[in-house]
């Protein structure tokens, strides 16, 4: 009987044995690499500007703003007039002493020549939001086309610089709902 037990503990052992190792002859490991090729993402403002040195009242200075997609993938775009300030300067013009109002008498001293109302909209947060997708190596439509200097402006504005800042900003036109 104790042979018997031994018998049928060995062919138990050996069937587990068996069993076991024909699992492990089955068994088989692949690795596979994967690359992804990333889109070139890649934009720029386009600016046609010369500063005027002799600024006068009633001239209009040519100034075109628009923005380039010259990557593959297509973007959105806004901009921001960020800052917009009149600097007072000494009577030699090198040192600024002041700074002069953005208005007189209600109107803008630097006019803005803001083109294509229907493509550039004003949201709720002070961008103008481009209301197309840009295209691969495509623009925008301008966004400002020029300046001009108030005709009504007062010898105030003498001897006085103008600095208008734009933000620009683009995303992935797939991602423009996530404007930050």
């Amino acid at each position: 009987m104790k042979d018997k037990k031994a018998l049928v503990g060995i062919a138990l052992f050996a069937l587990i044995a068996l069993v076991g190792g024909t699992f492990a002859y089955f068994r088989m490991t692949w690795e596979k690499e994967n690359s992804f090729g990333v889109a070139e993402y890649s934009s720029s403002v386009s600016e046609t500007f010369t500063s005027p040195t002799e600024w006068t009242p009633c001239t209009e200075t040519p100034k075109i703003v628009n923005v380039t997609n010259s990557g593959n993938v297509a973007i959105a775009a806004r901009i921001k007039i960020q800052e917009q300030r009149w600097d007072k300067l000494n009577e030699a013009r090198e040192n600024v002493v002041g700074t002069l109002p953005l208005a007189a008498n209600g109107q803008d001293m630097a006019v803005l020549g803001l083109v294509n109302a229907s493509d550039w909209v004003l949201g709720a947060d002070g961008y103008y939001y481009y209301q197309s997708d840009i295209e691969p190596d495509e623009a925008s439509s301008n966004f400002i086309e020029s300046v001009t200097f108030n005709c009504e402006a007062t010898t105030d504005y003498s001897s006085a610089r103008y600095h208008l800042i734009l933000q620009v900003e683009t995303i992935q036109a797939s991602a423009k709902d996530n404007w930050n």
